[in-house]
């Protein structure tokens, strides 16, 4: 159960993180990837960063983008980068004249981070019926996954009473 572990790791570190999470207004369930969470363009972007791998300048991002067929303006890019920055998804440091962009957070990291996001607001107005459909969703889509959610409750639990004993 390594995975196990290592998920509820992850969790945990990063709830003791500060509270430096990206502006994320809207979750669209009817898109698909990353666009659930940004536009179409954002994502794009994003994307385009991540590939990357390191500072990228908006010509560059440009660039790439229109390698994939996904023409765009200039000033379009620079608008949805500076977007995206101030939205804490980029970072960004002054190279000469122009900025040069890395991603403030990895795929994952966004990933888990919308997930908290949508978890918790599901959680806040409709906490029954969300949990039963997750549960029911998970038992039909693959049923040896309701073995580790049952782990992950049993050693969440044990947590908890683990603190409240000290």
């Amino acid at each position: 159960m390594q995975g196990v572990d290592e998920a509820m790791s992850d969790n945990r570190r990063r709830q003791q993180e500060s509270a430096e999470e990206p502006e994320l207004a809207v979750f669209r369930p009817d898109k698909e990837g990353l666009e659930q969470a940004l536009g179409t363009l954002e994502a794009q972007v994003m994307e385009a960063v991540w590939d990357a791998g390191g500072p990228v300048s908006v010509e560059e991002v440009r660039a790439a983008l229109e390698a994939h067929g996904k023409e765009s303006a200039y000033t379009t890019i620079m608008t949805t980068m500076s977007r995206l920055y101030d939205k804490g998804l980029l970072a960004r440091q002054m190279h000469g004249r122009a900025y040069h962009y890395t991603a403030a957070m990895s795929r994952s990291e966004l990933g888990s981070n919308v997930t908290r996001r949508v978890i918790d607001a599901l959680m806040t107005s409709f906490a029954e019926p969300a949990m039963a459909y997750f549960v029911e969703a998970l038992g039909d889509e693959d049923p040896d996954r309701l073995d580790t959610l049952a782990e992950l409750i049993n050693r969440r639990k044990a947590q908890g009473k683990g603190e409240g004993s000290a």
